[in-house]
């Protein structure tokens, strides 16, 4: 049996989902804001779609969230490669769930 309420872990969903205000990508040695193009939350899952922005050959070698106090919520290093005529279209997904 889970020690928390679902209500409750919906709730705390919502809320780290409405905390992450900006996704970035690092390339050569800079860090580019990305789109969000959507924030969901499906079943466990929080969902983070997003867009590059730039018009630039990269590869992206990292990517974190920014929460709204400007915080570095999370880091992962990728390896994303793109010309200047392509965008990144993105599906970032973190499940949050009480493990019994």
């Amino acid at each position: 049996m889970a020690f928390w309420q679902s209500d409750f872990m919906d709730k705390m969903r919502t809320e780290w989902l409405r905390r992450i205000a900006k996704v970035q990508y690092y390339a050569g040695g800079t860090w580019y804001d990305a789109q969000i193009t959507q924030k969901t939350i499906s079943g466990n899952n929080l969902q983070i779609y997003t867009a590059t922005t730039d018009s630039e050959d990269l590869t992206i070698t990292q990517v974190r969230l920014i929460d709204v106090s400007g915080d570095v919520a999370g880091l992962m290093s990728e390896s994303i490669q793109k010309t200047a005529d392509q965008g990144v279209i993105t599906l970032w997904e973190f499940p949050l769930y009480e493990i019994t």
